[in-house]
């Protein structure tokens, strides 16, 4: 009985090793294939961040370039607005001469109306 028994446990144990040896190829195989669906992921997730990136650069220099407007807009504004105290000063000294004008031209014109000469 011992020797059927030791041939029935030698037979078990081949069988144990021979099903052990399928599942581990079976699992390694299951990995591999993890393995490569995984990198097929993080390949399309570095095309679509590459892609992000690129159009945030894009957005960037666009963005960039309308503040280059904005900034060339806003100074001459701030050129204009600082001729404004000029343009006033100026209008006010044209305001006076024609007062002055106006004045001498009266006085010329009721000078001669004395005169008797209108």
């Amino acid at each position: 009985m011992t020797t059927i028994s030791n041939t029935d446990i030698q037979q078990l144990k081949e069988f144990i090793k021979d099903n052990f040896n399928e599942l581990d190829k079976k699992i390694d195989n299951k990995f591999n294939e993890l393995d490569k669906k995984i990198d097929n992921k993080f390949n399309e997730l570095d095309k679509k961040i590459d892609n992000v990136k690129s159009e945030l650069k894009q957005e960037i220099a666009d963005v960039r370039g309308d503040i280059k407007v904005v900034d060339a807009k806003q100074k001459n504004i701030e050129t204009s607005i600082q001729k404004i105290p000029e343009i006033t000063e100026k209008f006010g000294e044209l305001k006076n001469w024609r007062q002055i004008a106006f004045i001498i031209i009266a006085a010329v014109v009721g000078w001669f109306a004395r005169n008797g000469k209108i």
